[in-house]
């Protein structure tokens, strides 16, 4: 299983989404234990006359008919916070109180041979590279381009190098290396 796949079924059980509806101010009781309806603000001008979502406990998500959207707590704070999946996850695991999930052996690369593409318009350094791979992946994630299991392999890669670069594991060449070769997979909206 993926590290991020892993990060998300951890939320997922740790963390109430009905209470993050409420920390939202949508009209949601937290652990009411009941499907419960309310005013999304995400689609349009932000104004719903009619509540158009309903959360439902069963599946711990919620969906806006106006939307034609399904989200879970990681989705929801993706939306509202305008984060990434990264930081989304790392946003619900400190409110829940979970620990960072650490790297282990099983965490190794697990990128295919395919993905192993430079591109030549790279800016050079840390600071241009990583916004720019996050940006990507952030819209194959807005434009469901990209399947959800990909998506997260990228969100995967993309936290690991940032982490290994940021404790001083890996250099910064590696680094800039290792994130375009997610910037040239993201790239590529064929699922290939």
């Amino acid at each position: 299983m993926s590290r991020g796949r892993q990060r998300a079924d951890r939320i997922r059980e740790a963390v109430h989404l009905d209470g993050i509806l409420a920390d939202y101010g949508y009209d949601v009781v937290p652990h009411a234990d009941r499907e419960q309806q309310f005013s999304c603000d995400l689609h349009g001008d932000g104004a719903d006359n009619k509540p158009s979502a309903r959360f439902y406990p069963d599946s711990s998500s919620w969906y806006c008919f106006a939307c034609s959207r399904s989200r879970d707590a990681i989705t929801t704070v993706m939306e509202k916070e305008g984060v990434s999946f990264g930081q989304a996850c790392s946003i619900l695991e400190k409110r829940a109180g979970l620990p960072p999930l650490p790297w282990d052996a099983s965490d190794e690369d697990t990128q295919s041979e395919d993905e192993v593409v430079i591109p030549a318009d790279h800016e050079p350094g840390m600071e241009v590279a990583i916004p720019a791979v996050l940006n990507l992946i952030d819209a194959a994630v807005r434009d469901r381009e990209v399947t959800l299991d990909r998506v997260l392999r990228f969100y995967e890669a993309y936290d690991r190098i940032v982490f290994l670069h940021g404790s001083g594991s890996l250099e910064e060449p590696v680094a800039l290396a290792a994130l375009a070769r997610i910037h040239t997979a993201a790239s590529r909206r064929d699922g290939g």
